[in-house]
C-alpha cells in the first residue's frame, strides 16, 4: 500500500510510463505517509479507447490510487493534487492532440485487506 495505477490512451507515442511512475513514486514517498518499500505502481496501455464521441484527436492519462481506508480528505486531496502535478511534470502533450489527466482516490477497506511478505 499504496497502489498506483496509471492507465493511458495508446494515441500518446511519447508517453513515458517509467518517468511517470517513478515521478509519482518519488512524490509518494517523500510525503512521508507511507514507506518507500509499500509504494506499488504499473502502467497499462489502452488500445482501445474512446473520448467523447470523437472518432480521433483526444486522449488521456488517468491514475488510480488506491490507499488503506481511514486517511483524512484533506490528506487525501494533497495526495492527489500531487500525483497530479508529477504527472504533469513528466508528460508533454503531443500537437494537435486534446489530452485530458486526471487522479482518483480509492479507498481499500482495512477490514479485508490481505498482504504477504516474501
Amino acid at each position: 500500500m499504496p497502489h498506483l495505477v496509471i492507465e493511458y490512451s495508446a494515441n500518446l507515442p511519447g508517453f513515458d510510463a517509467a518517468a511517470t511512475l517513478a515521478a509519482c513514486n518519488e512524490f509518494l514517498a517523500d510525503t512521508g505517509h507511507f514507506s518507500e518499500a509499500d509504494i506499488k505502481s504499473r502502467a497499462v496501455r489502452h488500445d482501445q479507447f474512446r473520448v467523447g464521441t470523437a472518432r480521433e484527436g483526444r486522449g488521456f492519462v488517468h491514475v488510480t490510487l488506491w490507499l488503506l481506508s481511514g486517511r483524512p480528505e484533506n490528506v487525501k486531496q494533497a495526495l492527489s493534487r500531487g500525483v497530479l502535478e508529477a504527472l504533469e511534470q513528466t508528460f508533454t502533450k503531443p500537437e494537435g492532440l486534446d489530452v485530458q489527466l486526471s487522479v482518483q482516490m480509492q479507498d481499500m477497506e482495512r477490514s479485508t485487506y490481505s498482504k504477504a511478505f516474501l
